[in-house]
């Protein structure tokens, strides 16, 4: 696992399609911060994360991860630290349908390059209550079951960065607000840095920090 570091953003203007400038407000956080990230669609919420998480380069300004200037690295560098840095989250958990859960976890492991994924994967499962369901398909498995498995594959090699996309939109209110409940604790068991973005004002609420894009515009 690399240690968590702290999170800057400078100046970050981000182009979306012809028309459409997305201009983000300046942040610095601290390892092990927990923000949530709000505004109606279209503010650029996802854009943000896609570019923190180096798969969106922007138009100017400055993303840097401790001492690692995401957005002057070149593409391999980028690739290498989203591989073993950070932990995203999906919104539509992005599982294969015919891969286990053990199957699906340790997959992600095994892009990071680090040892024995097979441990770590079983180890994230059997953390977030899945151990006993590891060899069971995602179509075998509840909505909150496969939300736990997209969840463990995010955060078996221990990423200083969680990303979460909407990770409870699929969910009714309980169970959203015991994942993102779930989500925050982990992160807190890492000591990662966790921006989540949501719709949910419930959801939103359970986290410390909030950056609202509602001024942002754009599509």
């Amino acid at each position: 696992m690399d240690q968590p570091q702290a999170l800057t953003v400078s100046e970050l203007c981000v182009q979306h399609g012809r028309e459409v400038t997305l201009r983000y407000p300046d942040l610095h956080l601290p390892a092990g911060t927990q923000l949530a990230v709000t505004g109606p669609s279209g503010t650029g919420k996802t854009t943000l994360l896609h570019v923190l998480a180096g798969l969106l380069t922007p138009l100017s300004g400055q993303v840097q991860h401790g001492d690692f200037d995401l957005t002057r690295a070149s593409a391999p560098r980028r690739d290498q630290f989203r591989r073993r840095a950070v932990g995203y989250v999906f919104q539509d958990f992005h599982l294969m349908p015919g891969l286990t859960a053990q199957e699906n976890v340790e997959l992600g492991v095994r892009v990071t390059g680090l040892k024995r994924p097979g441990a770590l994967a079983e180890q994230a499962l059997t953390q977030l209550g899945l151990g006993h369901r590891r060899h069971h398909r995602p179509h075998q498995l509840s909505t909150g079951e496969r939300q736990r498995v997209a969840l463990a594959r995010a955060v078996a090699h221990r990423p200083g960065l969680l990303l979460a996309d909407e990770p409870t939109a699929h969910l009714d209110r309980d169970r959203a607000a015991s994942a993102a409940s779930l989500l925050l604790g982990t992160a807190a068991e890492l000591g990662a840095t966790l921006i989540l973005v949501t719709h949910d004002p419930q959801v939103a609420a359970l986290l410390p920090g909030r950056l609202d894009l509602t001024q942002v515009g754009g599509a």
